[in-house]
């Protein structure tokens, strides 16, 4: 079945309630203080099925200038309008307002409903039609059936329900979109149910069991119960009147404004960046001036920065960033009202283009230039620019989903945009193509800075560049070095980084120096010499010295053992060789045996067990080193053989 919602618009006793009663046969005045003093002062809610396809969901609002802001709750999330206009008095104050709510709330279509028809002579109602048609030109509804009723006889009600009927079967469609959001309207206890609320699903889909997020508070709910309209229902989407019943919450944790949302969909914000256009009866806006800002059902303080003028004037429309004074739940594309902090009344109302703006102050030319771009862009275009103005911060995925309307999953967004060859996924965050392109160059600036600053280095450490490179997350850091090795600049490996095309250079003297420490350690065999002993008899500065034996070390030529003893490659291999033959002919080998096999004391013995247990040569065991795979010498040297 199809549900459409339907909202009443109109000025105080032109007949709403009345009417949506002899249409439904509900009396949408629920409060005691409504029925005494005979005008709606809340949102009322009644169905009425047109047909077995169309079911409609009357949200019935207060007409009294004092309530318009139930008025502006109950018209979020409507698909049509029934403006009411009494025959008896015409167009009046609340008739125009309301209009412009619902041309700003982005309600598109509507009809028109003349009511108390019984009261006046055939020459009246005829100049109040033309005097509404006049009214409605070159508004949203200007065309729209005008259709003559009276709650009292009943004149008119089928042809308006055949007209209502017809506009139904024309709205298109709500789409489900990838997030769960209705904003709060009521809130009330069942006895032995607990806490209910009721609102208009915007979009997305939960059903009994699911777990909902109360937002601004952040709360995780489960959904008990759900109904429509007194039928209980195993899931609810876009387009329908709900009433869910939460656990976990409690009454007085809830009231009008909140919204339900999926868990991680949307984060509040006390500000956001829009259009704003002003009525053309309105007051002149001055930058900053203190306004009452509504959307959905959510009424909060805040102030208005124009970005391109210091006065909006009356008829005009410009980007703004409204700062608030609590937290709303929006998205992009979402419309808004603005209302005058004092008198009350409707001056204006636009659209949401970044409803989570980056924290931080910008200046109002670049956010207009920003903002001016992205209006009636699709979802992935948008993110383009969102990801080009991140530049080498890229976003989180989450930080890119706040970007879009939430209506497809921000994997379906991103992928139009690799499609188009625009954007890079790296190390868990998204980038603008030229964005990674840059990082890429600037991290082999860095590289190539290094070595030239140290021209004894093969290897530079990850540490090291990412330290230079300045603040970056760790997964997109070691991504972004794949990538460069991948493009082959860079080689990587266990020493460190370095440059496909680098090679150390060395002056004549540190070339002889070179040498003279390498010859060293090559007559030093098994005892070699300490490294200061090798610099004193050089006459080799310190320093100059640790940074020739470190790249040795890299290149390979000289083994560390310990902190204390170096040993040259060659010596270094003839060792492991020795013990691996030992222990294949007798199966273990003793600190002694060692000592003998290479003619050393316990001074060098120890340590060079230890480095041959660190390295997997032997492993210890009690007194004696065998194979590290645990069998005997000589079984393991047969099963290599």
């Amino acid at each position: 079945m199809k549900r459409v919602v339907v909202g009443t618009a109109g000025h105080i006793d032109h007949g709403k309630t009345q009417l949506v009663k002899a249409l439904t046969g509900m009396d949408t005045d629920r409060l005691r203080e409504e029925k005494e003093r005979g005008i709606t002062i809340d949102l009322g809610f009644a169905p009425l099925d047109l047909s077995p396809e169309v079911r409609v969901s009357i949200v019935d609002v207060p007409g009294h200038e004092r309530f318009v802001r139930n008025m502006v709750a109950g018209a979020s999330g409507i698909d049509l309008v029934l403006m009411v206009i009494a025959a008896d008095e015409g167009v009046m104050p609340q008739t125009r307002e309301h209009l412009a709510v619902c041309q700003f709330l982005g309600v598109h279509k509507g009809l028109v409903a003349l009511t108390k028809v019984d009261l006046v002579d055939s020459d009246w109602l005829e100049m109040v039609r033309h005097d509404v048609e006049d009214f409605l030109k070159g508004s949203f509804l200007e065309g729209a059936p005008i259709v003559v009723t009276s709650a009292v006889t009943g004149r008119g009600l089928e042809e308006l329900k055949g007209k209502l009927l017809e506009l139904c079967v024309e709205v298109p469609e709500r789409s489900a979109g990838a997030s769960f959001r209705m904003p709060v309207d009521r809130v009330f206890t069942i006895k032995g149910f607990g806490t209910v609320v009721t609102g208009t699903v915007h979009s997305g889909r939960v059903r009994v069991e699911g777990v909902l997020e109360l937002l601004p508070q952040g709360l995780s709910l489960r959904v008990r119960g759900l109904q429509v309209h007194g039928d209980y229902v195993e899931e609810v989407g876009p387009g329908f009147r709900a009433a869910i019943n939460l656990a976990g919450v409690g009454k007085e944790d809830l009231e009008r404004g909140y919204v339900l949302v999926s868990p991680g969909a949307f984060v509040p914000s006390t500000f956001v960046d829009g259009s704003l256009s002003l009525l053309p009866q309105a007051r002149p806006l001055k930058n900053w001036t203190r306004i009452r800002f509504h959307w959905g059902t959510a009424e909060t303080m805040g102030r208005v920065k124009l970005l391109d003028r210091e006065v909006l004037n009356p008829g005009e429309e410009t980007l703004v960033r409204i700062h608030l004074e609590k937290p709303v739940i929006t998205a992009p594309g979402d419309p808004f009202v603005v209302r005058a902090f004092s008198p009350v009344v409707t001056i204006g109302g636009g659209r949401i283009l970044d409803s989570n703006p980056s924290p931080g102050s910008v200046k109002r030319q670049k956010l207009y230039g920003q903002l001016s771009a992205l209006r009636g862009m699709p979802d992935w275009k948008r993110l383009e620019f969102f990801l080009m103005w991140a530049a080498e911060e890229g976003l989180t995925p989450r930080e890119a989903f706040l970007k879009t309307t939430r209506s497809v999953p921000v994997e379906e967004v991103f992928r139009e945009i690799l499609l188009r060859g625009r954007g890079v996924s790296l190390g868990g965050r998204y980038f603008y193509r030229e964005a990674v392109v840059s990082l890429k160059r600037r991290l082999e600036r860095v590289i190539v800075e290094y070595f030239q600053e140290n021209p004894l280095k093969l290897y530079v450490s990850r540490e090291e560049v990412k330290a230079r490179l300045g603040p970056m997350d760790e997964r997109v850091f070691h991504a972004l070095v794949d990538e460069v090795a991948g493009d082959g600049k860079i080689l990587v490996s266990s020493e460190g980084i370095s440059l496909r095309t680098w090679g150390p250079s060395f002056s004549p003297e540190e070339e002889k120096w070179l040498e003279f420490i390498r010859d060293q350690y090559d007559r030093g065999g098994w005892t070699p010499p300490s490294e200061e002993e090798v610099f004193k008899k050089g006459g080799i500065p310190s320093e100059k010295g640790k940074a020739l034996v470190k790249l040795l070390l890299e290149r390979g030529d000289l083994v560390r053992i310990s902190r204390e003893i170096l040993l040259e490659r060659r010596w270094a291999m003839e060792m492991v060789m020795k013990v691996q033959r030992h222990l294949a002919e007798k199966g273990e080998l003793t600190v002694g045996e060692f000592k003998d096999l290479l003619g050393v004391s316990r001074k060098y013995a120890v340590p060079y067990l230890e480095f041959l247990d660190s390295k997997g040569v032997t492993r210890r065991v009690g007194n004696v080193r065998k194979t590290k795979g645990g069998g005997t010498g000589k079984r393991q040297a047969k099963g290599e053989g």
